[in-house]
């Protein structure tokens, strides 16, 4: 794990880049540590954003609440009537 201070930051913020895709570099201020500078693969990206929306956390908890209300149906108890319709 490597240290950079926000001055070296800002001062070589592509030497540091290049640095975070071998290992995570600790950004401090006044010696403390404040952000983590790290790798991170597209589908991992896309997860992070999916993760962070707002809008898709709501849409969720709407369904959930419908399913809830509605009586669902769980996986398993689908799976196990379709198994027993088809054979």
């Amino acid at each position: 794990m490597k240290f950079a201070n926000v001055r070296e930051l800002k001062n070589k913020t592509s030497e540091i880049l290049r640095n975070a895709e071998k290992e995570a570099v600790i950004i401090t201020s006044k010696g403390k540590p404040r952000a983590i500078v790290t790798a991170i693969s597209e589908e991992d990206f896309e997860d992070y954003l999916l993760e962070k929306s707002v809008a898709l956390q709501d849409m969720l908890a709407e369904s959930q609440a419908e399913y809830h209300s509605k009586g669902g149906v769980t996986l398993e108890d689908y799976l196990s009537k379709r198994k027993r319709k088809s054979g």
